[in-house]
């Protein structure tokens, strides 16, 4: 098995992620959404040290994110509420927080040009669609490529928070995609954590364009900045909260 990490993956993750696969054969939000996004529902394991990995297997990559956040578990909660609002309802309101810096909007990568143009939420059927351009500078362009997903939510007693994005249909650039947000309380911690899990299958070019290494380069950054705008956000609401 092949592994894309910053560091050595946690004995604990690689089990979690060998797990995984044994179950199931198999963004940019695009990947966000993918992006959360990106097979089963996340366990409430949690440490406080932040780390990224992505481990590779039959064309799927699997990533693992995990960052701990200072702030109460009230708060928290308030900016994922806030974030899937807006990911449903007000992708511009997004864009000056949750996905800022992620260049999902006529970015230039060097690989890569994304252009992330809407999202439009059916709340009877609770699919999204997010709709863009993917474009391979100087190869082909794959215009308004539609990203439907189901999201689903699940909340706990003691405010444990999964949100849950998986692919409806598969088109060119995305063939499978599961996304899992999570948010850990702090529980016996001093920090609670937020976990994005996401699984990733690419349309036949891309999972031939986009090997490991440039997985790394296009997606992998992302997902970890997405996670870190989550955490910034919730520090700045706690520091602007008034002591008791």
């Amino acid at each position: 098995m092949n592994a894309i990490a910053d560091r050595e993956l946690k004995p604990e993750i690689k089990n979690r992620l060998m797990k995984t696969f044994n179950f199931s054969t198999g963004m940019k939000k695009y990947l966000l959404l993918i992006l959360f996004y990106l097979s089963g529902a996340l366990s409430s394991y949690a440490t406080s040290a932040d780390s990224i990995s992505t481990v590779y297997k039959n064309s799927e990559f699997v990533t693992y994110c995990q960052i701990s956040v200072n702030a109460s578990d009230s708060i928290s909660n308030e900016v994922i509420n806030k974030f899937v609002y807006q990911m449903c309802y007000d992708l511009d309101g997004l864009f000056t927080w949750g996905l800022k810096g992620m260049s999902l909007t006529n970015s230039k990568d060097e690989l890569l040009k994304f252009d992330f143009k809407t999202t439009k939420f059916d709340k009877k059927t609770a699919i999204l669609r997010g709709i863009g351009d993917v474009i391979v500078p100087g190869v082909t362009t794959f215009p308004n490529i539609y990203i439907d997903s189901k999201v689903t939510q699940k909340k706990y007693a003691n405010r444990h928070r999964d949100v849950r994005l998986d692919l409806v249909t598969a088109n060119p650039f995305i063939k499978k995609m599961i996304g899992v947000y999570t948010f850990i309380p702090k529980g016996q911690n001093k920090t609670g954590s937020y976990i994005l899990e996401t699984h990733i299958k690419f349309g036949w070019f891309f999972d031939i364009f986009i090997t490991q290494y440039r997985y790394k380069k296009i997606m992998e950054w992302r997902i970890r900045k997405l996670v870190q705008n989550m955490k910034e956000e919730s520090v700045k609401r706690e520091r602007m909260t008034p002591n008791p």
